[in-house]
């Protein structure tokens, strides 16, 4: 029903009109009345832009609306059930939503104004959070700054371990926060949309972008039955939101009398250009396809490492039962194949470190030590890290560089290939606890293994002194620490990877993890109470064979951390439980165990292959020389192979920007073509019928500038206001309402009026487009609302 229809009926059948008016309502006019009640578009928007015509949906009437909006939202927190480890957050996350939707209506049934409405839910929600997620920083029934800090640190969090996490990831932390909080906003924004700004489709919008998010980015698990209830019940919804509002308003996409028939095809093309963007933009978004620790290409192909501590839990999970390679020695060990000594606060990196070319032996042996030889046969491991027991003193096989201040073996050029064999002699170390606990304790000399960042968390160096404040020595404290981790926290390979400043404190909060965290927070708690220590990364000994041989799997992937001791060197502690270290029982207390082949939560001890060991060789043992002449190398050599490139992660955000862009330019060039074929499809029927529509669309675009019709004026008072007080054409305004009152009240009508109406209505709302500010002009080129307003005749 149109301005032209509001405005006939405030004038009185048996009543004159103002002047100039035209006449009272004839058979014609009436006839008017009935054409202006058909399918024309009709806008609504903020601040009273446009008007109804009708009374607006109450709150009881939406009821059967917001049950199905409530569905969709339950189903988008579903969907998430394909990004995290397990379903256990999923009840908390449920409660959230329902209670943000049942007081968003009773909001609306206390016809509470939006603008107070929309953040009172906003701040509920915020309140729900920090009783689920921080119930100890809450004062009574409400949130406090330190919840809000919380809340911000666990965000920080899960922003920074993102890009590299890999699902399914843990329930817990700042992913979980993140997953609930950004779930509760789209409950809250869906209703806004559909009850307040009166949306069909856009009421999916928020829910859509979630499920999106969880399709491109999950686990392939119930993926078409939740894909498949996600996309009825968003089907279901835009229908529900189409009849709810149908006595309100027509929109863009369909008539009143044709409400289902017009929306379902409208529907199904937005659930397929869902699907579109999940499988276009899904693959391309950080994290999504992320290069693995150990990660297969083929079934018998080498793989690649790229970083000795990244996401070790996916890795653990993803390759638990390849074969990576096989050792042959005379006892186990911690297959060691590098350590981590620079810490920034975000990450344990890898130090610059001199590369010495080795073949044959390069270290003396460690005091109160014995050798050990290794024969070691790659099958499924790649990259540069020849894993071996710590230290390495000779290399009898094969080529390799050695990094002295991690004790690390760099194999050059293309690094490790599938059957390629190794033999080295290593140097274990005997040390008793007593000694250790007589060492001075000094640091070792140009080493950053004290250092930690300057904002590194006080509530954690509080921890670690109350931990090791028993320790009379360094050897000590270090086994206070261990033992307090063994003996207070829990294995466990879903929790939120990392070893940030904020992982670490979240850690110490779950008391859940696994060698990551276990490694990474021994390591930088030590360093906070003076002690030198470090991170190694490397495998436990793997399954004892029949053949004699070690075989190491990628379940055996581990980390440790190291202890510097005046005189003694580098010495391993074990604090992750579960794990133990063969020929360390001593000094650590802990029996030699690892993963177990069934379950990597579990432990089961190490064993020994029970055919004959290699020969343990003899003699002294000599030191090579670094690199001869020139500045000592800091990077591992590579080779001329262009194939192993750097990685192609600006490539990546350039074709999300294309992509992006692309989308908007598309939908901005192909908006106006539509709606004008809309407005064509519903031309009016009689040349009095034209002209009043063109007063309407006139009508509608002197709404945007303030200047909508009064409930007391005729057409040609109000045109007489809007010349007098706006900055359009006094002329072409009251001309065209001239039109309009013969057209409505004298039923008078002809083809050259039509097209004098048309061009007078396209002045006015070209004059009207001119005084737009900029917002409400980029507003206008993607609202279809807006745009159909402004589209010229």
């Amino acid at each position: 029903m149109g301005i032209a229809h509001r405005q006939l009926r405030r004038t009185p059948a048996d009543a004159a009109p103002a002047s100039g008016g035209g006449s009272t309502m004839s058979m014609a006019s009436a006839a008017m009345h009935r054409a202006s009640d058909s399918d024309e578009p009709r806008e609504s928007g903020e601040s009273g832009d446009f008007s109804h015509d009708t009374t607006e949906t109450t709150a009881v009437q939406s009821i059967p609306a917001s049950a199905l909006l409530l569905a969709l939202s339950a189903l988008t927190a579903v969907g998430f059930t394909r990004i995290f480890a397990d379903t256990k957050f999923l009840g908390s996350m449920l409660f959230i939503v329902v209670s943000l939707h049942a007081f968003c209506l009773a909001l609306r049934l206390f016809k509470v104004r939006g603008y107070i409405a929309i953040p009172a839910a906003f701040a509920v929600m915020f309140t729900l959070l920090a009783w689920k997620y921080y119930p100890d920083t809450m004062s009574g029934p409400f949130p406090t700054p330190e919840s809000w800090q919380a809340f911000l640190a666990d965000l920080q969090l899960a922003r920074g371990q993102f890009p590299s996490s890999v699902a399914p990831v843990a329930a817990v932390g700042g992913f979980i926060v993140l997953a609930t909080a950004s779930t509760a906003a789209a409950a809250i924004l869906s209703d806004a949309f559909a009850f307040r700004a009166y949306g069909r489709v856009e009421t999916t919008v928020p829910n859509a972008v979630l499920f999106v998010f969880a399709s491109a980015l999950g686990a392939d698990r119930h993926r078409v039955a939740i894909t498949t209830a996600w996309l009825a019940c968003a089907l279901a919804v835009i229908v529900a939101m189409r009849v709810t509002h149908a006595q309100v308003e027509h929109v863009w996409i369909g008539n009143r009398s044709r409400v289902l028939a017009r929306s379902l095809p409208v529907a199904a093309v937005l659930a397929g250009c869902a699907a579109a963007g999940a499988a276009i933009v899904g693959p391309r978004l950080p994290g999504a396809g992320e290069t693995a620790l150990f990660k297969p290409s083929k079934k018998n192909d080498v793989t690649q490492v790229l970083s000795p501590l990244v996401d070790i839990r996916s890795r653990l999970v993803t390759l638990s039962d390849t074969e990576l390679f096989t050792v042959a020695a005379a006892e186990p060990n911690y297959w060691r194949a590098t350590a981590l000594t620079e810490f920034d606060g975000s990450t344990w990196k890898l130090p610059d470190g001199n590369l010495a070319p080795v073949d044959g032996s390069f270290a003396a042996p460690a005091p109160q030590s014995h050798n050990v030889v290794q024969q070691i046969h790659i099958a499924a491991l790649g990259g540069n890290l020849l894993p071996a027991a710590y230290s390495a003193v000779s290399l009898q096989d094969g080529k390799a560089y050695w990094v002295d201040t991690t004790g690390t073996l760099v194999v050059p050029g293309i690094g490790l290939q599938q059957g390629s064999n190794y033999t080295v002699v290593s140097s274990i170390t005997d040390v008793a606890a007593s000694r250790l606990g007589s060492a001075p304790e000094t640091l070792p000399a140009d080493d950053p293994s004290i250092s930690l960042p300057n904002n590194f968390p006080e509530s954690v160096t509080q921890t670690a002194f109350e931990v090791t404040a028993a320790g009379a020595s360094r050897y000590e404290k270090a086994l206070a620490l261990q033992n307090w981790f063994r003996s207070q926290f829990v294995y466990d390979l879903t929790v939120q990877r990392g070893h940030s400043d904020d992982a670490i404190e979240n850690f110490l909060r779950v008391r859940r993890g696994f060698c990551e965290q276990f490694s990474g927070a021994f390591a930088a708690m030590a360093r906070s109470v003076g002690i030198p220590a470090r991170v190694a990364v490397g495998f436990t000994p793997g399954d004892a064979g029949a053949d004699g041989r070690y075989h190491v799997y990628g379940r055996n992937a581990h980390a440790w951390p190291e202890v510097w001791f005046q005189d003694v060197g580098w010495v391993s502690f074990e604090p992750t439980p579960g794990r133990g270290q063969p020929g360390a029982e001593e000094r650590t207390g802990v029996i030699p165990q690892q993963a177990n082949a069934g379950d990597p939560n579990s432990a089961t001890p190490i064993t020994t292959p029970t055919t004959t060991p290699v020969a343990q060789p003899g003699g002294p043992t000599t030191t090579i020389a670094n690199t001869s002449g020139g500045t000592p190398q800091t990077s591992v050599p590579t080779s001329t192979d262009s194939s192993s490139s750097s990685s192609n992660g600006p490539s990546i955000w350039l074709a999300l920007v294309v992509l992006l862009i692309a989308a908007i330019a598309t939908w901005a060039f192909a908006l106006p073509r539509v709606l004008r074929r809309i407005r064509l499809a519903r031309s009016p029927a009689t040349s009095q019928q034209a002209i009043a529509l063109s007063w309407q669309r006139a009508a509608h675009a002197l709404a945007l500038i303030g200047a909508q019709p009064r409930s007391s004026e005729t057409f040609i008072e109000h045109a007489q206001r809007v010349g007098a007080n706006f900055e359009i054409d006094a002329h072409s305004v009251q001309q065209l309402a001239l039109d309009c009152t013969a057209a409505v009240y004298g039923n008078r009508g002809s083809e050259i009026r039509v097209q004098r109406a048309e061009q007078l209505s396209a002045q006015i709302v070209l004059a009207v487009k001119d005084q737009l500010d900029a917002r409400k002009r980029l507003i206008a080129v993607f609202d279809p609302r807006m745009a159909e307003v402004l589209l010229p005749a």
